[in-house]
């Protein structure tokens, strides 16, 4: 039948490898592209079980596999894309991928095989793992060196204080007549000083803890006015706060506390350059609405206080970079990392005049 139908001809012109297997697992046909891949010719091919292009150990396996798919007709329907391991003529192993197309022909069921080697595919997904763990292991490398290089940035002035006060204090002993009240007041430097070093590091450990937090949906207006009142209520400047929250706002995905530590920061930031810049009728608006072309919730903070320059704008987000006069400059870097692992972005509006206003997003939960 085939013959006479011309069959054969298109069958032998295909590029793809092509099997033509009956109900027992007999290759009845095999093209010549499947020749060319499994190293056979003709006569040794067709004939034979299939399972004799399978290596022995998975012979077993493949032979349950097909005799299933025979009987199911959802397998049937989706036999394609699968993968296995083949075995050539030389006994080399390779991968390949096959689809499956049920056929009938002179009343019998056949089963028509498109095989490709994907050899090269699954060497280049190995070798683009192995990239991406290089890549995982130089990040945390940077990160760590970063972290360190933190604390170290941090505790350098107070040290070197507790340093100067200590030193002043041992002259003041060895002097024949100590000052007492100048050696208290270099003993109280030190106390002061240690007790700020300890804060520094309890609060910046606290917000670097960049570990694996579970996510829950949860409603954001809630916590938008919740940390809003906590930020002003923090700060001595009377700032006009004013939240423009969309009515029927879904629940967003994300990890809470993780959310709280980012509006905090960014209430915190605001407030503190309009009260830097003494800034008239201060006012914190805080906008939160869901955007229409993805499936995410869109927070805005903006201020109506000094802002930041052109220069500035480039650098706000780069760790150790502050406009504040205490400070590391690690609170917009380390919440734009939290964003982003909880599957949004963080973002300053560059022509937001006056003042300054920052954009985040979160995903909506499906």
């Amino acid at each position: 039948m085939f013959d006479r139908l011309g069959f054969r001809w298109l069958f032998d012109a295909a590029a793809d490898a092509l099997l033509l297997v009956d109900a027992e697992g007999r290759i009845a046909l095999s093209n010549t592209a499947a020749q060319e891949l499994f190293g056979w010719p003709q006569r040794q091919l067709d004939g034979q079980s299939v399972e004799a292009l399978i290596p022995q150990r998975l012979r077993l396996h493949h032979r349950n596999l097909r005799q299933a798919y025979g009987r199911d007709p959802h397998r049937r329907a989706a036999g394609q894309g699968l993968e296995l391991v083949a075995l050539n003529s030389e006994g080399k192993e390779f991968p390949a991928e096959i689809s499956l197309t049920p056929l009938q022909a002179d009343g019998q069921a056949f089963t028509l095989a498109t095989v490709h080697n994907i050899s090269a595919r699954k060497q280049l997904e190995r070798d683009l793992l192995e990239k991406r763990r290089e890549m995982d292991a130089l990040q945390k490398v940077h990160v760590a060196a970063q972290t360190a290089a933190v604390i170290a940035h941090e505790l350098n002035q107070p040290l070197l204080a507790i340093s100067s006060y200590s030193k002043s204090a041992l002259l003041m002993l060895e002097a024949a007549r100590p000052n007492i009240e100048r050696l208290k007041q270099a003993i109280t430097g030190c106390e002061v000083q240690t007790r700020r070093a300890g804060e520094s590091i309890r609060e910046l450990l606290g917000f670097l803890n960049m570990s694996e937090c579970p996510a829950e949906v949860f409603d954001i207006s809630p916590e938008i006015l919740e940390m809003l009142d906590t930020a002003c209520a923090e700060h001595h400047l009377q700032v006009d706060s004013r939240p423009q929250l969309e009515q029927g706002l879904p629940p967003v995905k994300a990890n809470r506390t993780q959310v709280q530590k980012i509006l905090l920061n960014l209430f915190h930031n605001s407030i503190e350059a309009m009260e830097a810049g003494q800034t008239l009728n201060p006012t914190l608006t805080v906008h939160a609405r869901v955007l229409q072309d993805e499936p995410l919730v869109q927070v805005s903070v903006a201020d109506n206080g000094p802002g930041f320059g052109p220069d500035q704008i480039k650098r706000v987000f780069d760790p150790f970079f502050t406009t504040k006069s205490a400070g590391i400059g690690m609170g917009l870097a380390i919440s734009r990392s939290l964003v982003e692992a909880n599957g949004g972005h963080l973002w300053l509006d560059s022509g937001a005049r006056p003042g300054a206003q920052f954009h985040l997003t979160l995903p909506i939960s499906p």
